[in-house]
Formats: C-alpha cells, sequence, structure tokens
C-alpha cells in the first residue's frame, strides 16, 4: 500500500494498537493545534490567528489545556484581545437589552424573540472555540481518508486486526459512510465492524469484570492478565478520551 501525506496519519493511527484509531488521531491533532497556537513558532502574534482567536475563543476544556500547555504570556495576550471584543459585544447587549415580561399564572411559554435571547448569543460565545474548529477540519479529513483507504486491501487487514473504535467515533463513523463509503465495500464495512466492536466491547468487559475480582482477598494473588488500566480503556471505549493522560505541555 502506497503512503501519501494525507493516508500516513489514518494508516499509523491503525498500527498503533490504540483502543480507539480516530482517538489515537484526534490526541495528534489537538496537540498539534494547542502547539500551532500557542508553541515555539508564536503563531498567536500573526494578525490572522490573532483575528480567529478573537472570533472564536476558547471552549471551557481547550482553555484549560492552554493554562496546561505553560505559555502564560501567549495565552494571555490571546485572551486580552478576546476579551476586549468580547467586552464591547457584551456592552451593547446590555445597552439593547430588554427585560422579559412577566410571566401570568396561565400564560404559555413565550418564544426568544431577537433582543431577548441574549442567553442563547453568550452561550454561542462560551461554546466557540478556536481549537476545536481546527481540530474538527483535521477530523473530516481522517474520516474522508478511511474510506478512500478502503480500497486497499492491506488496509482493511490494518481494521480487521485493530481493536475496534469508541463510541463517540463509531457513531460518526457510521455516519459519515452514509455519504462516504464506497459501493463496493459495503458488505466488508458493515460486516466486519460491528462484530469488530461487539468483540472488543465484550473484550473491555471482561477486563472490567477480572478488575473488579481482584478487590476479593481471594484472588490478590492470581495474575492481573490485561485488566490493570481496564479503568482508563473502558472510559475511552465509552467516551472516546484518554483519562490517564499528563497534561500535553510545552517542551
Amino acid at each position: 500500500m502506497k503512503e501519501y501525506i494525507d493516508t500516513i496519519p489514518v494508516s499509523e493511527a491503525f498500527e498503533s494498537g490504540d483502543e480507539c484509531p480516530f482517538c489515537f488521531m484526534e490526541r495528534a491533532a489537538e496537540q498539534s493545534a494547542i502547539r500551532y497556537v500557542a508553541g515555539p513558532g508564536a503563531s498567536y502574534m500573526e494578525p490572522n490567528v490573532r483575528a480567529a482567536t478573537d472570533k472564536d475563543g476558547f471552549c471551557v476544556r481547550h482553555m484549560k489545556k492552554l493554562y496546561d500547555y505553560g505559555n502564560t504570556l501567549g495565552s494571555v495576550l490571546m485572551l486580552q484581545t478576546y476579551m476586549a471584543g468580547l467586552l464591547q459585544e457584551f456592552q451593547a447587549e446590555a445597552e439593547n437589552f430588554e427585560m422579559p415580561p412577566k410571566k401570568g399564572l396561565f400564560s404559555a411559554k413565550k418564544q426568544a424573540s431577537g433582543k431577548d435571547a441574549c442567553w442563547k448569543r453568550l452561550q454561542q460565545r462560551v461554546d466557540s472555540c478556536f481549537l476545536c474548529n481546527k481540530i474538527e477540519y483535521n477530523m473530516r479529513r481522517f474520516y474522508h481518508t478511511f474510506f478512500v483507504l478502503l480500497k486497499e486491501p492491506e488496509f482493511r487487514q490494518k481494521v480487521e486486526q485493530s481493536k475496534g473504535f469508541c463510541l463517540r467515533h463509531f457513531a460518526r463513523l457510521l455516519e459519515t459512510a452514509e455519504e462516504e463509503l464506497p459501493n463496493g465495500q459495503r458488505e466488508w464495512f458493515y460486516g466486519t465492524v460491528f462484530p469488530l466492536m461487539e468483540n472488543n466491547l465484550l473484550r473491555v468487559k471482561e477486563d472490567l469484570d477480572w478488575l473488579v475480582a481482584k478487590y476479593d482477598y481471594r484472588n490478590a494473588g492470581k495474575p492481573w492478565g490485561t485488566a490493570q488500566d481496564a479503568l482508563q480503556r473502558a472510559m475511552q471505549k465509552l467516551e472516546g478520551l484518554h483519562p490517564a493522560d499528563p497534561p500535553y505541555q510545552d517542551k
């Protein structure tokens, strides 16, 4: 199978042994995005990057990851100009805000109008995130490349030998398949991924069972097998995260 610059991350993810290759790719994309915006290249000083971070800001999860990364000055500069723009918006919201009318005892719930939907616009600000958008751009490419690679027997073998997917990424894989899956791969794809998921969910469940059983003093001397990290792997299998990862920091 020939490797190209856009196929290498997908191919390597399916060789990684991770509980979910898309989690593996997502973590790499997230770290790359954090390094891009706050790393040694100081892209946050470039006008186009700062304009984008001023527009989108950062969600709560990525704000914490930026803090953990350790570039205090970079984070301060980005938040300084972001908050300047946010303050202007908030002042306009406060000036134009109209108090909702009192609710009568039998009045129906009133739908928010353009003027009294201040909370919606504030929530959009809270949810918006430059890093989420950058990661999502890469994830769309990874899913597309996955379905392009299915024509390669060697790649299909890598999928068959993988540990399946987390539920979050599996749901999206099925959704993307409705548009991206080549007709010639439909039988192989659906006939492979569902047994693959079931077998690996069962594997993780059995490790969880043995981890619980090891708390019984009668099993104290018995071998752990593959159960010692079952909690972390189960959390990843269910929600698509790496809970045991240390904070990603500037080297």
